[in-house]
């Protein structure tokens, strides 16, 4: 198996939510617990960062001792993120073979899903989709880890997808919930 870092980007500032989304309380606990404990399960396996500038999401990163990497300037875009992420990963593990993106606000991801994509992944882009849809999370090879480090914007790891559609694997979710990411109050009732 590859060794896989895992990069959980927590730095949103919840516009379309209007407010602290990560924060929000869905079923009985926030709702940047359940990547957490998601990444909690993985860490003997896949080393985590967690990239955030919210002081409670980063004190829980800490006490699950992933590694924080600090983003105070989240309007710069999603691109930030995935530079303070990567930056921080290779400087912690720099033989890392693949790095895997996840968002903090997909609260019905499942540990099997999860597991799923890490041993599935063998090389170029693998990521998560259900009746052609895609999303997070999404896994990119070290072949890849330049082209991340040079995004901007607000766009991400889709540029990079865009670009080598031809390398790019898919594993299919258990159902489409687990790709639903909440961008609105209502849809934690949904």
């Amino acid at each position: 198996m590859k060794k896989i870092g895992i990069i959980l980007l927590a730095a949103g500032v919840g516009k379309r939510f209007g407010g602290n989304k990560l924060e929000a309380v869905v079923g009985e606990k926030p709702m940047y617990m359940y990547a957490m404990e998601l990444i909690s399960k993985q860490s003997k396996l896949c080393p985590a960062v967690v990239v955030t500038g919210n002081s409670n999401i980063a004190s829980e990163a800490r006490r699950q001792y992933m590694d924080v990497a600090e983003n105070l300037n989240p309007d710069f875009g999603i691109s930030h993120s995935i530079h303070l992420g990567m930056k921080m990963m290779l400087e912690k593990h720099p033989d890392m073979e693949a790095v895997m993106f996840m968002v903090c606000d997909q609260p019905w991801l499942t540990h099997d899903t999860l597991e799923r994509m890490i041993k599935t992944f063998n090389q170029g882009i693998l990521s998560l989709e259900y009746e052609g849809k895609r999303g997070n999370p999404v896994i990119f090879s070290r072949d890849y880890f330049q082209e991340l480090m040079h995004l901007t914007g607000d766009i991400g790891g889709r540029q990079v997808i865009c670009k080598y559609k031809e390398a790019v694997n898919y594993l299919k979710a258990f159902n489409q919930k687990e790709l639903c990411d909440i961008d609105r109050k209502e849809q934690i009732e949904e």
